[in-house]
């Protein structure tokens, strides 16, 4: 086993100096019928499944197995540096990954360091306190989105390219930490339905501005359509429809109240091509018309 000299809990990082993320390798590949030996890295790794299914087996210092893991479409793994581990990934369900190692390094001028961001979000702090070999976590899709753009950040290259692949990678470990921090009510009580369920609303709260469909958000969390609207049906005592117009409402409700953004142009702004049905879904809801709402709120504020 590798000495951790970089693992993500050494208290160096959050309190003797100014550090941050350093990332030293990242890839995709594509994996069929591939037994790996197991190994350890001196970095941490986050391995991200994109497609397909694999299983990562995790060993204990004295080559006992100690956890195998099965990981779908949408599911990721941080593994300490140091840690032992193999993946395994069957002939007929191929896999698809992102993976990426990181260390740290002197802040250099770059900053947040480790020891601001920790300051100031208690997920983060909950997440190194944790001390965990490896956390598997369910991504409702911007950590994927995160990673894409770390990696696109990297390969476009240039010294004016290396702050923004820092702020990306520290929003990438705070974005973990918060979903690390969901795990312990999931465990406590709240069943995969529901965590299904909170999914597809942080996808639609993600997209309501995109002409989205119950199929979209379906395949965001890697259900069928018809399964999911039924246990979101259960879950919020509405449809996924009436859950997105609601939305819709709300945020056009914001824009009207905040902006001075055209009424004809509010539509395009919550994802609705039609400017008629946005009037008469914005009625229904609030018993306004828009033009009415925005008029009531500016009476208020002078009033």
């Amino acid at each position: 086993m590798l000495e951790r000299k970089y693992s993500l809990y050494d208290p160096l990082w959050r309190e003797g100096g100014d550090y941050r993320p350093h990332i030293v390798a990242y890839y995709y590949k594509q994996w069929v019928d591939f037994h790996m030996d197991v190994h350890a890295h001196d970095a941490i790794e986050i391995m991200y499944v994109i497609s397909g299914t694999c299983v990562v087996e995790i060993e204990t210092e004295t080559g006992e197995r100690a956890q195998s893991i099965t990981m779908r479409k949408g599911d990721l793994i941080l593994l300490d540096a140091g840690v032992p581990h193999c993946l395994i990934v069957e002939k007929d369900s191929p896999c698809r990954m992102l993976n990426i190692e990181f260390t740290f390094t002197d802040c250099d001028g770059i900053y947040p360091s480790m020891k601001q961001l920790v300051e100031h979000n208690a997920p983060l702090t909950q997440l190194l306190d944790r001390h965990q070999s490896s956390i598997v976590l369910r991504d409702p899709s911007d950590i994927h989105h995160i990673l894409k753009s770390i990696v696109m950040e990297i390969d476009t290259g240039g010294s004016h390219h290396e702050s923004m692949t820092h702020l990306l990678i520290s929003q990438l470990l705070v974005r973990v930490a918060r979903l690390a921090a969901e795990e312990p009510e999931d465990r406590a009580g709240a069943s995969l339905h529901q965590r299904y369920v909170r999914q597809a609303a942080e996808y639609m709260h993600q997209h309501y501005d995109c002409d989205i469909q119950v199929k979209d958000i379906a395949a965001a969390v890697s259900l069928h359509p018809v399964y999911l609207q039924r246990i979101f049906r259960a879950t919020m005592h509405m449809t996924i429809t009436e859950y997105l117009a609601e939305l819709r409402v709300e945020k056009a409700k914001m824009l009207l109240a905040r902006t001075d953004i055209p009424i004809i142009d509010i539509a395009d702004y919550i994802g609705l091509n039609s400017r008629q049905y946005f009037s008469m879904l914005f009625k229904k809801v609030t018993g306004l018309s828009p033009a009415a709402y925005r008029k009531s709120i500016e009476i208020r504020r002078h009033g």
